[in-house]
């Protein structure tokens, strides 16, 4: 695997961290993607947002709620390069007792990666 195609998995995760952790809104995700799939890219990553602020206002019965919530963290990043100027990954996170999984695709466009394909389960 290329160094260049790591290096931008590694950026592409960070900034998909920063949305889901409420740092940055998820339309952020729109500049490193594809323009004819970045709608697709910013949704996924505006749903994952969601889907953790949710998870962090939800309390259990008779629990209190964290004085700081966890924030989500990887635990494993794997990637596979299909093709020259193409990077896949399947990423596991966590935030608290909560597992999730990411996956992504970016593809080597006029000399910059761009995301193609984002899902977070």
């Amino acid at each position: 695997m290329s160094g260049d195609a790591r290096l931008a998995a590694r950026r592409f995760v960070r900034l998909c961290l920063e949305v889901l952790n409420g740092f940055r809104p998820a339309a952020h995700l729109r500049r490193v993607s594809l323009p004819t799939e970045a709608a697709h890219v910013v949704a996924q990553g505006l749903a994952g947002a969601r889907r953790v602020a949710e998870l962090r206002k939800s309390n259990r019965p008779g629990s209190r709620p964290p004085q700081r919530p966890a924030p989500v963290a990887v635990i494993k990043v794997m990637l596979c390069e299909p093709r020259a100027g193409a990077v896949e990954a399947a990423v596991t996170l966590v935030t608290g007792d909560r597992a999730w999984a990411m996956a992504f695709r970016l593809e080597m466009h006029r000399q910059a990666w761009s995301a193609t394909t984002l899902l977070i389960i």
